[in-house]
């Protein structure tokens, strides 16, 4: 992720940027989510609807937290990864929106694998490739992010 100077590669820290904004986005949005459904909990239990139809409700709130948790578990270990790599000198920009992230041994899988729910939510193509796992940023149009 640095340029023949050793400076950081814009371009790659761009990447990584849309990547970290399309993920704060999505949890942004489960939070919301649970925010919405414990709001109508607490007024619906105050009147004179039915537990079942509350308990709907609290049971949407517990989802959107699991997925909250899930998604920022992911973002986590996006960062540590590509940060790892970077501070390895095995990061690269690769063509227009996307890095190479190089790691070695059965790392490459074990990342991929705590990556790609996120990805497939904000609109991240994630492949591996040998020692390699190729983060390309897909086009706005794509991306859950924007729905």
């Amino acid at each position: 992720m640095t340029d023949s100077t050793g400076s950081p590669d814009a371009e790659a820290l761009s990447i990584l940027r849309e990547i970290i904004r399309r993920s704060g986005h999505e949890i942004r949005n489960s939070l919301n989510g649970v925010s919405v459904n414990v709001e109508v909990v607490r007024s619906r239990s105050e009147g004179a609807k039915g537990p079942a139809e509350v308990r709907s409700f609290a049971e949407r709130a517990s989802r959107e937290v699991s997925n909250a948790s899930r998604l920022a578990d992911a973002t986590l270990a996006l960062v540590d990864g590509v940060l790892k790599a970077a501070a390895a000198g095995s990061l690269r920009h690769g063509a227009a929106s996307e890095i190479e992230v190089m790691i070695y041994g059965d790392g490459a899988t074990t990342f991929l694998s705590s990556v790609r729910p996120l990805a497939e939510v904000i609109g991240v193509r994630v492949e591996e490739k040998a020692r390699s796992v190729i983060l390309k940023v897909l086009p706005e149009d794509r991306s859950h992010s924007e729905n």
